[in-house]
This record gives structure tokens, C-alpha cells and sequence, in this order.
């Protein structure tokens, strides 16, 4: 059974008109070798819409997580689509719960995407932040960074809806939440100017990390030595979250 997901910020609540839409297509439960099998996938996709004549711009990134980028001739739209990546699946899920969760969330996350853009460091191929680095950010902040909290940490208040172990097939990405009530009553701009205030004087970027999953910051030491299967030493630096 294969199913094919809209994942990333147009579907998570944080993209704009502009954004390119995400896909992943998952062929198996199990987890692909991204490097071989996920991109012998993609290689066979591409083959069969080079045939079509709808789509545009064909190419191949062969990355970590290869993408095969094409346009949609009828809408414009641009598509990035990856092979069993199932992470992202399980990103959107979350991130379009937070979404939820507050009204102010998302044009925040907006405004500090605009800013981000115009002093150029939104881009992860100039090595940059990302997009999801970003929103990550702004959940960290209204989580643990604020005197009154606007988010909860859902990873606690609902530990079932986003446990690792939950089947992606089955997974509800775009789920309605329980209603949420902050007793933070900061105006958008106030905000924004908090966000700023807060990683340039209050955040220890050598000390920690943000862990959206604890709802806090963790050690960035105790995070770089927990074994696991994908966890890599080296990718623990300046900006690290978790």
C-alpha cells in the first residue's frame, strides 16, 4: 500500500501563497535507505512524468534526502517530492497542531520568516537557518521563553497523539486540537520584539539546545552523546534543536 502526503508548511499553517508544495510518497512502512532504494524510486517516477505532459522542470537533488523538484504546468505550482522520509510526516503533524493552538502562532511565524529573508539568513543551502529552524524557534519562545506561556508542550500534554512509535499511514496530519487557553495577552508586535530580544541576549546558544519534545532546552553535551541510530556528534553545533 502506498499513500502520498502534502507535508511541510503548506499543510503545517506556516507557509505563504509563495511556498513550494512538499510531498512525500510513502511505497512502505519500513524505513528506506534514502542514499539507494529511495532514490531508485524517485529515478522510476522520474522516467514515468518525463512522459507526461503536465509537469516541468524536472530534476533530481540527490541529497541526504534525495527530492525530485518539478513544476505543475497548469497552476505554476512548484513540488518538492521525497521517498519515505516519514520524519516530515511526523513534523507537519506536529507543527500544524501548534498552529492551532493560538491565533497569533502562525503570523509570527510569518513575521519572523519575512525578517529572517530580508537580512538574508533563511536559507539552508547558504548555510543559513531553514524555514522549519525558524518555526521551531518561535514555538521554543512561546513556550519556555515568555513569563506567561502561549504554547503548551503537546509532546506532554499528549504524549499518545505524538509518540515516534505511531504508524505515519495512519497518522490524522491535520487532526483538530483540544481548545487551548493562554492567559498571555502580548500583542502580535510585542511579541515579535521578545522573539528577538530573546535569542540575542537571553538564549545560550553554546550552553544549549531548544527541545521542542521537553517543552525547555536541554544540554546541548547531553543531546550530542545519546545513542541512537541517527544521532551524529558532528551535527550538534552553534544552533541546535531537538
Amino acid at each position: 500500500m502506498c499513500r502520498l502526503f502534502v507535508v511541510g508548511s503548506s499543510l503545517s499553517g506556516f507557509g505563504a501563497n509563495s511556498s513550494d508544495v512538499d510531498m512525500c510518497l510513502m511505497v512502505t512502512p519500513r524505513d528506506l535507505d534514502q542514499r539507494n532504494e529511495a532514490q531508485a524510486v524517485l529515478r522510476l517516477l522520474q522516467r514515468e512524468l518525463n512522459n507526461c505532459g503536465f509537469v516541468e522542470k524536472m530534476e533530481l537533488i540527490t541529497a541526504k534526502v534525495p527530492i525530485l523538484k518539478f513544476r505543475d504546468l497548469r497552476t505554476k505550482i512548484d513540488v518538492d517530492l521525497n521517498c519515505n522520509n516519514s520524519v516530515g510526516i511526523r513534523n507537519t503533524h506536529l507543527l500544524n497542531a501548534y498552529s492551532q493552538l493560538d491565533w497569533r502562532v502562525r503570523p509570527l511565524v510569518l513575521v519572523v520568516k519575512l525578517w529572517a529573508q530580508h537580512h538574508h539568513i533563511n536559507n539552508a543551502k547558504d548555510m543559513t537557518i531553514s524555514s522549519y529552524s525558524l518555526v521551531l524557534m518561535v514555538i521554543h519562545y512561546l513556550q519556555y521563553g515568555l513569563e506567561v506561556p502561549l504554547l503548551p508542550c503537546l509532546h506532554k500534554a499528549f504524549p499518545d497523539k505524538f509518540s515516534s512509535s505511531n504508524h505515519v499511514f495512519r497518522m490524522p496530519v491535520t487532526e483538530r486540537m483540544p481548545l487551548f487557553v493562554s492567559n498571555n495577552k502580548q500583542t502580535l508586535g510585542e511579541l515579535f520584539l521578545g522573539f528577538l530580544e530573546y535569542y540575542a541576549h537571553k538564549f545560550m546558544f553554546i550552553e544549549n539546545s531548544i527541545s521542542i519534545r521537553t517543552g525547555g532546552i536541554l544540554p546541548t553535551d547531553e543531546c550530542r552523546y545519546v545513542r541512537t541510530r541517527k544521532n551524529d556528534s558532528r551535527m550538534w553545533k552553534y544552533l541546535c534543536i531537538e
